[in-house]
């Protein structure tokens, strides 16, 4: 179901459309025991904040943060625990998505939507659908909203961004055309991989509400250290769907930095 993370994830950046306010979720799924719970912040102007925590196989915290201001050239990922913040380029993971959407875009997927009727998820009346692509043998459940447009998930949960040159219209049309369903804001997502593993995320709360702008701000007493374009031999790197690549990718591209520093 890689085609259908990407084209939902991977989008640039784009304002968020007139909502302001809190939203909480959590990962779903067969890792449901060490579930992830991020807190985001979305300002009027399209700056976001998302906080994550998670326990360790040992009981201990970990928690991060990431700052993504709608303006400017660059990203914040926060290390409360070393009280750092690392300054990333935006166009570093703008360049990975679109590489990786490329990709994608070279072949067709053969998937069939069915439409399973309606669903209420953190209070808001949804869309259930059933992707099933052919060719992986993989399945996603989704539950879209149309309170909220697609267009403000992408701006929480893509990365990187091209200065709003680009339009998220594009897939949307796709969607309509080629899969038969409108796009809406997702607030439940479940994937099946073919081995039956599941992994997913749900929206729990989503509060209307002023965010003051220090929210966005990275804290004066952290040290900000800047991350470097992208490490050598990491420019084929596909961006990640899952937990576990993301945590995959993050290793390797410390590992990178590292040896590039020495």
């Amino acid at each position: 179901m890689r085609w259908l993370m990407g084209v939902l994830v991977l989008a640039t950046a784009a304002p968020a459309l007139a909502f302001e306010g809190e939203i909480e979720a959590k990962s779903i799924g067969d890792t449901s025991n060490g579930a992830v719970q991020l807190e985001i912040h979305v300002a009027k102007n399209g700056d976001v904040r998302v906080d994550t925590s998670a326990k360790s196989a040992k009981g201990k915290a970990n928690r991060a943060s990431y700052i993504k201001p709608a303006k400017g050239q660059y990203d914040y990922a926060l290390d409360h625990d070393r009280k750092q913040a690392a300054k990333i380029p935006k166009d570093t993971i703008t360049k990975m998505a679109q590489s990786q959407s490329e990709k994608q875009n070279n072949k067709k997927a053969n998937v069939e939507v069915k439409k399973l009727g309606t669903d209420t998820v953190a209070g808001q009346s949804t869309r259930h659908l059933r992707v099933i692509d052919k060719d992986e043998g993989t399945t996603a459940e989704l539950w879209l909203s149309d309170r909220y447009p697609a267009r403000l998930w992408q701006t929480i949960f893509s990365f990187g961004g091209d200065g709003g040159k680009s339009s998220s219209s594009g897939w949307t049309q796709v969607m309509e055309k080629e899969y038969g369903f409108k796009p809406g804001f997702v607030m439940k997502m479940l994937s099946n991989d073919k081995g039956g593993q599941q992994s997913g995320l749900e929206v729990i709360r989503m509060q209307e509400k002023k965010v003051a702008a220090g929210k966005f701000a990275v804290p004066p007493s952290y040290k900000v250290t800047e991350v470097p374009d992208m490490p050598e031999g990491m420019s084929n790197m596909k961006m990640p769907t899952t937990k576990e690549e993301a945590e995959k990718m993050r290793e390797e591209w410390m590992k990178k930095m590292q040896e590039q520093q020495r």
